[in-house]
């Protein structure tokens, strides 16, 4: 009796560590360059998928595991995941609200190769950069209300082109009946340029020059240690807007 509860026992360590070794894990950190920990990073991680069938129909091999997930560093900047199936990862980090440049974003992305039953120590490294700020004077009202609905266009899209087209958004950190606030983190010392689209209205700059809102690239460069500012403002509204938000 006691013979088939040891040798029940053997079976089930052994299928645990079996099913446990078809997996990784990560205990890794996020620091900036000079070494500082980035408490409240937010790493993103995804398993890069294997895909088969032609490109315009391209879908996951058969079995193959899909993982995209996120979490946030601790007060020493250190993150921790487990169960991950073996495979090529890509990471991704930024801090809300701080001038540090998610590499996926302005670099090339870190990748992490996971193995089965091991623990692997990935240490990302952000640099740090200035805030690009558009303030968004609105006198008039003219702008439509801000709505978080994914299956509408916006109707003032800010952000800047870089490298080879590359484009990226800044986000509304702020709105109120005078205007917006758009915010986004960049680096200094690298020639971009501000990208400007409304399909509702019409806008000049501080110096009351009109604004190409078509898609109208502003050339310019960072300065480091000085944030960008630009002020933009509605001048009316766009001839050819739609009529209904």
């Amino acid at each position: 009796m006691n013979s088939l509860k040891i040798l029940s026992s053997t079976v089930l360590l052994t299928a645990c560590a079996l099913a446990q070794a078809r997996f990784g894990a990560m205990q890794g950190s996020v620091t900036a360059e000079d070494g500082a920990p980035m408490a409240g990073a937010v790493v993103s991680y995804s398993r890069i998928t294997r895909l088969v069938g032609p490109a315009a129909r391209a879908r996951p091999a058969p079995g193959e595991a899909i993982v995209r997930s996120r979490i946030s560093s601790d007060t020493n900047g250190a993150f921790a995941v487990s169960n991950l199936p073996a495979g090529e990862y890509v990471l991704c980090a930024e801090v809300p609200g701080a001038r540090f440049l998610d590499p996926c974003k302005w670099s090339s992305s870190p990748k992490l190769t996971v193995v089965a039953g091991a623990v692997h120590r990935p240490a990302v490294v952000l640099k740090k950069g200035v805030f690009l700020k558009i303030r968004v004077n609105d006198p008039g009202g003219l702008l439509p209300p801000v709505k978080n609905d994914p299956s509408r266009a916006p109707n003032l899209i800010i952000g800047v082109v870089f490298g080879n087209g590359a484009f990226l958004a800044a986000e509304i950190t702020r709105a109120d009946q005078s205007g917006r606030d758009h915010q986004m983190s960049i680096p200094a010392g690298v020639p971009l340029k501000l990208w400007v689209f409304s399909r509702h209205v019409t806008l000049t700059d501080s110096k009351g020059l009109p604004v190409d809102n078509s898609g109208g690239r502003v050339p310019f460069q960072a300065l480091t240690g000085q944030d960008q500012v630009f002020t933009l403002n509605v001048s009316g509204r766009d001839p050819q807007a739609p009529q209904e938000d």
